[in-house]
């Protein structure tokens, strides 16, 4: 077995049992604890939870050693009050460049590892320190098409149409993204967009999506074929930039007596119920509103299948737990989802003409909605793109792969006697 690195990981968002960022910032720091020494910096907030959850655990020694940080002064008070959180974040990553800086000047470290936000828009504190550095998975590239927009809600349309144009100026290089990746001895990505950009650019990157799941985390089960209505499901917050607009529409264009449930809440939860009864669907939509996450992960086996037409997400995590839990995806060929889905497990609409992408869905339903033996096959082999493709031990393994690239790369060049404490 290779000698474990000392690695020290950015992780903003890192906390056990809270899901998404925060989900992935915990789930890399504890896996690659198991190949390396990882010291993972990280909000001071986080603390009480992470500690007790380490207490608590029952996952194998070692474990990651964690140091915390928050900004000092007023910046708590107006993220809270403000809701400046993003402003907050470009201010503790700046922060906490300083105090790596000081860390690094005590202590050897090969490896410095940014995980969570895992968006490209952000700068992070492992730049600028001389040393190895691996930034991603990122991704965040993917961009409402005019067809797509928001235009009833203004709120929604004006965040779509900066983070549109935001994208757009990165197929320059003078865009923050070719900056960021050439200050980076990795690049990874997680959604096929980011990938096909960075070629573009004419820098490296590798694919590798940001979400995971634990194996084991749901209980294996025998499927059945079931009788009557279809029944769909969608899991996540209800916002305009979820594209359930296009779910409903497909749901009344398949021509099916299918059943959709929804949970979860959001801007965009009153427009979607006044679509539903615009449609005539009010009899088959049932919004159950944001559940406990102990009853919405025990709610998946009550479906047959899961809606995510997503129009842009990185992750994705309702994704992974539904076929987890044996339910094959119809999504968007985008995003997170994109990368997720295959055509042995799923069915993924192009993005292309508005109409088209409805018609597309709709036929997604109609054939699982006709043909339960596909439905069942496509569950099982759900299942099982989990547990080979996406659950946490694998994703460590491939992580381990490219840091012990990484390192050596910057051994080849005489790099290594920069991580000496001076």
């Amino acid at each position: 077995m290779s000698a474990r690195l000392k690695v020290l990981m950015s992780a903003y968002a890192c906390r056990p049992g809270k899901g998404s960022e925060h989900e992935i910032g915990w789930q890399w720091a504890l896996h690659m604890a198991r190949w390396h020494d990882v010291t993972v910096f990280t909000r001071a907030k986080n603390r009480p939870i992470i500690e007790e959850e380490l207490r608590r655990t029952h996952a194998e020694p070692p474990l990651p050693n964690f140091k915390y940080h928050d900004l000092k002064g007023p910046w708590l008070r107006w993220k809270s009050r403000f809701d400046f959180f993003r402003v907050y974040y470009i201010a503790w990553q700046r922060s906490a460049r300083a105090k790596i800086k000081a860390l690094l000047s005590e202590e050897r470290f090969d490896l410095l590892h940014h995980v969570t936000f895992s968006s490209y828009r952000y700068p992070t504190a492992i730049w600028g320190h001389e040393a190895p550095t691996i930034w991603g998975p990122v991704g965040g590239i993917e961009s409402v098409p005019p067809a797509f927009m928001p235009v009833r809600d203004p709120k929604a349309l004006f965040y779509e149409v900066v983070r549109g144009t935001t994208n757009i100026t990165q197929n320059l290089r003078a865009g923050m993204l070719f900056r960021r990746a050439r200050a980076t001895d990795l690049t990874l990505v997680c959604t096929n967009e980011m990938m096909q950009l960075l070629a573009r650019l004419g820098v490296e990157g590798k694919l590798m999506p940001s979400a995971g799941m634990p194996p084991g985390r749901f209980p294996k089960r025998k499927l059945s074929l079931r009788e009557g209505p279809l029944r769909m499901l969608y899991v996540g917050n209800i916002i305009p930039l979820k594209g359930l607009d296009l779910a409903l529409e497909a749901l009344a264009a398949s021509q099916t007596d299918a059943h959709f449930t929804l949970i979860g809440d959001g801007d965009f939860l009153e427009p979607a119920r006044a679509l539903t009864f615009k449609l005539g669907l009010k009899e088959r939509v049932d919004f159950k509103g944001r559940l406990p996450q102990s009853a919405t992960l025990a709610a998946y086996p009550d479906f047959d299948m899961l809606i995510f037409p997503s129009l842009h997400d990185t992750g994705g995590f309702a994704v992974l737990e539904a076929m987890s839990n044996y339910l094959p995806v119809i999504c968007l060929d985008v995003g997170g989802p994109g990368v997720m889905v295959n055509s042995q497990c799923g069915f993924k609409a192009p993005l292309g003409e508005r109409a088209a992408v409805v018609q597309e869905l709709a036929a997604a339903i109609r054939a699982y909605d006709g043909n339960r033996e596909l439905l069942r096959q496509h569950a099982e082999a759900a299942r099982e793109r989990v547990l080979q493709d996406f659950n946490w031990e694998r994703k460590a393994e491939k992580m381990d792969a490219y840091y012990r690239e990484v390192t050596e790369r910057a051994r080849a060049r005489g790099q290594s006697s920069l991580f000496s404490p001076k």
